[in-house]
C-alpha cells in the first residue's frame, strides 16, 4: 500500500472524550483533538517558531520545566483576558502571537487536551495534536501510519463536546479521502462560531481565538508529534496544505 492511500475506515476509533480514554494503550496511533483551545494553541504556538511545547504531567510544577529551562515561556488556563500570575502566557491561539518565541522551548498544561496527552506519554505509541486548524496535514500524515488509529476528542470535563466531535471528523475525513470541499469548511467554520455564541460577549482575546483561528479551517501545515514528554513540528516540508493563514490585528 502506496504512503498516499486513504485509510481504510475500519482502522479509525472515535474516543468521545478523555474520560473513555484507559490504558493499557495499543501501539497504534492516538490523536488528541481540543479544539477550544490547548490543540489550537500548539498548533500556533509551534507556527509562530516555538522549538517545542512541553507537555507536563498532570499535578506536576508547572515552573519546574523553566528552573532547567530559563529561556522558556511556560502557559496554562487564564481568564480570557491575562494569563495567572505563574505563567508567561494562557492557553490562547491569539495569546501565543504575543510571545516573541524564535526556537524557544514552551510548557504548557491544559485541563482536557494537555491532560489527555499527559495521560499518553506512557503510551508505547505515536501521539499527534490536532484540531480544526491542522486537520488536513494530520489527517494525510496518518496516511502513512501503521496498525490502529484512534482519534481521542479530550472533550471538557469528562463530557464530550461537539467542536471535538467535529475536528476529529474533519481529520477523519482527510485520512480516509473524503473530500473536504469549501462549502463544507464553510459550513463548519459557521457551526463552530455558533457553538461559542454569541460572540460579542467573550472577551476580546477568545472572540478572536474562535473567528480568526479555530473556525480558519485547514490554515496550518503544522503536525505535531509527541517525542518523550515535548510536541515538536514533523511537517514534511513538502506538505501541500495550509495556503491560508489566519488574519491578525
Amino acid at each position: 500500500m502506496s504512503t498516499t492511500d486513504p485509510l481504510a475506515p475500519s482502522r479509525i476509533e472515535l474516543c468521545q472524550s478523555r474520560a473513555d480514554l484507559s490504558a493499557p494503550f495499543h501501539g497504534g496511533t492516538y490523536v488528541v483533538v481540543d479544539v477550544f483551545y490547548f490543540s489550537t494553541t500548539v498548533v500556533e504556538l509551534l507556527a509562530a517558531g516555538a522549538d517545542c511545547v512541553h507537555v507536563p504531567l498532570s499535578g506536576s510544577d508547572p515552573a519546574a520545566f523553566k528552573r532547567v529551562n530559563p529561556e522558556a515561556l511556560v502557559g496554562g488556563e487564564g481568564d480570557g483576558h491575562e494569563p495567572d500570575a505563574h505563567h508567561d502566557f494562557f492557553n490562547s491561539p491569539s495569546d501565543a502571537h504575543r510571545l516573541s518565541l524564535d526556537g524557544r522551548p514552551v510548557s504548557m498544561t491544559s485541563h482536557n487536551g494537555g491532560a489527555t496527552v499527559a495521560d499518553l506519554r506512557a503510551a508505547d505509541a505515536d501521539v499527534y495534536v490536532a484540531s480544526t486548524t491542522n486537520a488536513a496535514a494530520v489527517g494525510r500524515r496518518l496516511r502513512s501510519v501503521e496498525g490502529p488509529v484512534t482519534l481521542v476528542c479530550a472533550g471538557r470535563d469528562g463530557d464530550e463536546t461537539p467542536e471535538d466531535t467535529l475536528g476529529a471528523l474533519l481529520v477523519s475525513r482527510y485520512a480516509t479521502g473524503c473530500p473536504v470541499e469549501a462549502d463544507l469548511r464553510a459550513a463548519y467554520a459557521e457551526r463552530l462560531r455558533e457553538i461559542r455564541s454569541p460572540l460579542d460577549e467573550l472577551p476580546e482575546h477568545r472572540r478572536r481565538d474562535v473567528t480568526e483561528f479555530v473556525a480558519a479551517i485547514d490554515s496550518r501545515a503544522v503536525v505535531p508529534r509527541l517525542d518523550a514528554d515535548r510536541l515538536r513540528d514533523d511537517a514534511e516540508t513538502t506538505d501541500p496544505v495550509a495556503a491560508r493563514t489566519p488574519v491578525r490585528s
